[in-house]
């Protein structure tokens, strides 16, 4: 039934032409199936296509999986931003929130001396700046650009 040209030579059965049996994607019919079979040949590949993806209940397209190397850079990064965030709220110290801890706690001793006269090479510009902020914002529009 698959129509194959094919002729007798001494005894033995010869196709006449090539003919493919199967093309990639194609369904195996069963006449295939037999031929393939008496070839002694197994050219099947057994797979699965994700469609839908069910976790706890709640049912996701198959796309959630294709996540870049860059989008979960992205999304650990807002993880540790947000961990940051709640370790310096709480008032737990962690490797993350010990930058922003550090900048606090320069604000805070910046804004104790600033009205007394113990000074620090690191709240000099800070104190320059209080002393006359209008230079500093003379200083900021003429550094922008036009």
């Amino acid at each position: 039934a698959l129509n194959i040209g094919t002729k007798i030579v001494k005894g033995q059965i010869e196709l006449v032409s090539d003919f493919p049996i199967l093309k990639v994607g194609d369904k195996v019919s069963p006449s295939a199936a037999v031929l393939l079979g008496k070839l002694n040949i197994k050219p099947f590949e057994y797979g699965m296509e994700v469609s839908q993806v069910f976790q706890d209940g709640t049912v996701f397209d198959a796309a959630v999986l294709d996540m870049s190397d860059s989008m979960l850079i992205q999304k650990f990064l807002a993880g540790v931003a947000n961990m940051a965030a709640l370790s310096r709220e709480i008032g737990i110290p962690t490797q993350a929130g010990l930058p922003h801890m550090f900048g606090n706690a320069f604000r805070n001793v910046a804004s104790l001396v600033s009205d007394i006269d113990f000074t620090f090479k690191e709240v000099k510009d800070v104190k320059k700046f209080l002393e006359n902020p209008d230079a500093f914002v003379a200083a900021a529009a003429a550094a922008q650009p036009r």
